[in-house]
């Protein structure tokens, strides 16, 4: 295929400005799902073709098609870029790319066993025995559904700036989700495993015990403490450490939001957001994690990003076109979930860089406050710096103790805040928050993480 978008890249007319680049895109996967004793969802799905852009005097043009012939992609060429030229006549935005940034390679997921020479009555054993674990465990349990996803694509980049790449992706997850129910009182519990590998990362998952100790701690948060409401001390443990950064800090930091003035990280740059103990980092480098990728939708090599450092704003994501707009480096963030959809800037592997302090260390030092654990969404305003997430479960924090569990609670603030009121840093940091985020219609994987975090003043939403 490589040969065939050379030719083409070759044989369109272009002027040294002039941007183009084609991407051949191959993505195929299964998923299914049993809830409450029945298949709710089974689907195998396969996806292919050509994506186009054309970059011509400020105006872009975009095309897609499923054949990859060498004259239909050429034909599409020609109409991507006429359309640009046509864009052109009706814009005064000055966008660009820059000649600066050629990357060559080839990358691909480390996988040990391959999911797709697994047997099918393999995969649906480990999620029919999860769920009905769960579901017999008593009749406290409302609801009980487990999920079992797999995607293996493969994108070859090439563009009239010199860039040929070829990457391979291979994500897995295994998902259970439980609602246990006492008259009017519900609670939720959600747990996964998975990343960017094979058959390997799911294979010791026990059905029958994963989904028992669902059960088990929906039953508990049942007859938990109801959670406290009103301004107080948080530890968030590393699945909310983990949400938060990706979802109200990370998509702040991606640079079409900070360009579209939709971000309240916009032009701060070398600027302060946090305490000096701060560290936050994106990797899409680290083997086996949802987010991980050799190299982004546009050809460009991913690498470790130092988001914040020393508590310092030091980068945000970029795509080529951001990066050129902003007079920065590209830094392998220009993601797109297919072929029909062009790249956005996006997160991989986001998370808080740990301190030196154990648990019972931070809560000897919060004194009195609560315990927040395991993630279970939100909502964020990346233009006010605003958020709110929900949590499976917390603990209360008396006279410096852990003490009694509560059920599920959310929490909100304001996203800065929490970076400059942080008063102590877990060790080490864990990669716990594994998700699928959205993204203007588009959906990646990706994973959060960081070590457990104590801040002031932050809104616990309970009703106590």
């Amino acid at each position: 295929m490589l040969d065939i978008l050379e030719y083409v890249i070759n044989k369109v007319s272009l002027s040294s400005k002039d941007f183009l680049d084609i991407r051949y895109a191959y993505a195929m996967g299964e998923s299914f799902t049993v809830r409450n004793g029945r298949f709710d969802s089974v689907s195998n799905q396969t996806t292919g073709g050509i994506a186009i852009r054309a970059l011509i005097d400020n105006a872009w043009g975009f095309t897609t098609i499923v054949k990859t012939d060498k004259e239909s992609i050429f034909q599409a060429a020609e109409k991507a870029m006429r359309m640009a030229r046509t864009g052109s006549k009706y814009t005064k935005q000055e966008r660009s790319i820059s000649d600066s940034w050629v990357f060559e390679g080839k990358g691909a997921t480390t996988i040990e066993i391959d999911p797709r020479a697994v047997d099918k009555e393999v995969k649906f054993e480990k999620v029919v025995k999860t769920e009905k674990a769960a579901r017999e465990y008593s009749d406290s349990i409302a609801e009980s559904s487990s999920t079992y996803q797999e995607s293996h694509g493969n994108e070859i980049i090439i563009n009239n700036k010199g860039t040929k790449v070829e990457n391979e992706t291979h994500v897995i997850r295994l998902m259970k989700n439980v609602i246990g129910r006492e008259g009017t009182k519900m609670q939720s519990v959600f747990d996964s495993a998975g990343g960017a590998g094979g058959w390997e990362l799911i294979e010791k998952w026990d059905p029958e015990e994963e989904g028992l100790k669902a059960a088990v701690m929906a039953e508990k948060l049942l007859i938990a403490k109801e959670p406290p409401s009103g301004k107080m001390n948080v530890v968030m443990d590393p699945s909310l450490t983990g949400v938060f950064i990706h979802e109200a800090f990370g998509h702040a930091c991606e640079a079409d939001a900070i360009i579209a003035k939709t971000s309240v990280l916009e032009g701060r740059i070398g600027e302060r957001v946090g305490i000096e103990e701060i560290y936050v980092y994106d990797d899409p480098t680290v083997i086996g994690l949802r987010g991980s990728f050799a190299y982004d939708s546009e050809g460009t090599k991913a690498r470790k990003r130092v988001l914040v450092e020393s508590g310092i704003l030091k980068e945000y994501f970029h795509t080529l076109e951001t990066a050129t707009a902003l007079g920065m480096e590209p830094n392998g963030s220009g993601r797109a979930m297919n072929f029909n959809v062009t790249p956005q800037a996006r997160m991989g592997n986001t998370y808080v860089g740990g301190g030196d302090m154990k648990i019972e260390e931070i809560a000897e030092i919060t004194k009195d406050g609560v315990y927040l654990k395991d993630s279970y969404g939100g909502y964020v305003m990346p233009a006010k710096g605003q958020f709110y997430f929900s949590c499976q479960m917390g603990y209360f924090i008396e006279n410096g103790e852990i003490t009694d569990m509560m059920g599920n609670v959310g929490m909100s603030g304001m996203t800065l805040e929490v970076l400059q009121n942080t008063f102590a840093i877990g060790k080490p940091w864990e990669p716990a928050f594994e998700g699928t985020c959205g993204k203007g219609g588009q959906w990646v994987p990706v994973t959060g993480g960081g070590p457990n975090l104590a801040v002031s003043n932050l809104v616990v939403g309970g009703t106590e």
